[in-house]
C-alpha cells in the first residue's frame, strides 16, 4: 500500500507539487518545479527526502491539454506509479475540498487527495504505436478541416468568375477540374484557349478520358458566361492560390494516410487477426478509418467492460441453448 500520495498540477513552464501521508497530512510544504528536465531531476529528489520512495509512493497528474505527457513519461521511467486524472474528476473533488486548501495550492491538494481517496479512475494513456495513429489522425483532421475551407473559398470565387462552373468542371474535389482552373481561373481565360491547351491542362493534372470535345464544352459555357470581367486578374491570382493550396493540401493528406496504414500491424500466424484487419471487416471502414479508430480508441481488448458483458451474454446464451429442448413436429 502506498505511503506517500503526490499530486502535480502541471501548467506550461511550471508544476506545483502536494505531497500527502496515509492520514492525509502534508508532508513538508507545498513546491514548485520548473517544466524542464532539471526540474523532474528536483522532483524526485525532493520526494526522496520526504520519504516519497518510488515503490511507495502514488503520484497523480490532470491529464489537461498536453502538457502532462512529458512529465508522465519521465515520472514512470523514473520508477513511480503515475495515475493521469480526467480533469472532471479533479473538478468534481475540488468542489467539495474547495474551503479546506489553500487557494494557490488547491489544485495540486485536490490530486493528492483524490488519489489516496481511491476513488481516482486513471485514464487511458496510450502506447508509442498508439500515439503514433492518434497524431496522424489528429493532424489529418486538421489538413481536412483547412481543405475544406479553402474549397469553400474556392466556390465562392467561382460563383463570381464562372458562375457555370458546376456544369462546366464538375466536381471541384477533383484532380481535372483543379488543373483546368490552375492554368484558365476565370470565364475570360477559358473562353479565350483552344480546347485542345484546356484539355492538356486536364491531362497534365492525371486526369484520362477527357475528351477534345469535352474540352470544346468547357470553352462554349464559358463563353456564354455570366461573369461581368471585373477585377479579373486578382480575381484570377485568388483562383490559383486557392488551387495550389487544395493542391497541397491534397498531397499533405495523402502522406498522412500513406503514413498511418503503414503503422497498423498485420496479422501474424497462429494469433488470429490483428485489430485493424477485425475493424476492417465493418463494411464501409478501409485502412484509413481502422488507423483513425485505434488512434483514438486504442487497442479494442482495453474496453474490459465491454469484454466483461460480451462474455455475460455467451454464457446466458449457452445457458439458454442447453435448457431449451428441440421441440418435434
Amino acid at each position: 500500500m502506498a505511503e506517500r500520495f503526490v499530486g502535480i498540477d502541471v501548467a506550461l513552464r511550471e508544476h506545483r507539487v502536494a505531497v500527502l501521508d496515509r492520514d492525509g497530512e502534508a508532508v513538508g510544504p507545498s513546491f514548485t518545479i520548473a517544466a524542464s528536465k532539471d526540474g523532474v531531476a528536483t522532483l524526485v529528489r525532493t520526494l526522496a527526502a520526504r520519504g516519497a520512495t518510488a515503490t511507495q509512493t502514488l503520484l497523480g497528474l490532470e491529464a489537461s491539454g498536453h502538457l502532462w505527457e512529458n512529465l508522465e513519461a519521465a515520472l514512470v521511467g523514473a520508477g513511480y506509479r503515475v495515475l493521469v486524472l480526467n480533469p472532471l474528476q479533479t473538478r468534481r473533488y475540488r468542489d467539495v475540498l474547495r474551503r479546506k486548501a489553500k487557494t494557490d495550492d488547491i489544485d495540486a491538494h485536490v490530486i493528492a487527495g483524490l488519489i489516496r481517496s481511491g476513488a481516482a479512475q486513471a485514464s487511458y494513456v496510450p502506447d508509442e504505436h498508439i500515439q503514433s495513429l492518434r497524431e496522424f489522425a489528429r493532424l489529418r483532421a486538421r489538413l481536412l478541416d483547412d481543405w475544406q475551407d479553402y474549397l469553400r473559398q474556392l466556390i465562392a470565387q467561382l460563383d463570381i468568375v464562372l458562375p457555370e462552373h458546376r456544369t462546366a468542371l464538375g466536381d471541384l474535389r477533383s484532380a481535372r477540374a483543379r488543373g483546368i482552373l490552375a492554368q484558365f481561373p476565370t470565364a475570360q481565360h477559358l473562353a479565350q484557349a483552344s480546347p485542345r491547351a484546356i484539355r492538356r491542362a486536364a491531362e497534365d493534372a492525371g486526369t484520362r478520358g477527357f475528351t477534345l470535345d469535352d474540352a470544346h464544352a468547357v470553352r462554349d459555357a464559358a463563353r456564354q458566361s455570366l461573369y461581368s470581367g471585373k477585377a479579373a486578374d486578382a480575381r484570377a491570382q485568388v483562383v490559383r492560390t486557392l488551387v495550389s493550396q487544395l493542391d497541397r493540401l491534397t498531397t499533405a493528406i495523402d502522406e498522412v494516410d500513406r503514413a498511418a496504414t503503414a503503422l497498423l500491424p498485420p496479422s501474424e500466424p497462429g494469433t488470429g487477426p490483428a485489430d485493424a484487419d477485425l475493424l476492417q471487416t465493418i463494411p464501409g471502414i478501409g485502412p484509413h478509418t481502422a488507423a483513425t479508430l485505434l488512434g483514438e480508441l486504442g487497442a479494442p481488448a482495453r474496453f474490459t467492460i465491454a469484454q466483461e458483458q460480451n462474455q455475460r451474454s455467451t454464457s446466458r446464451v449457452e445457458v439458454i441453448r442447453t435448457q431449451v429442448q428441440p421441440v418435434s413436429l
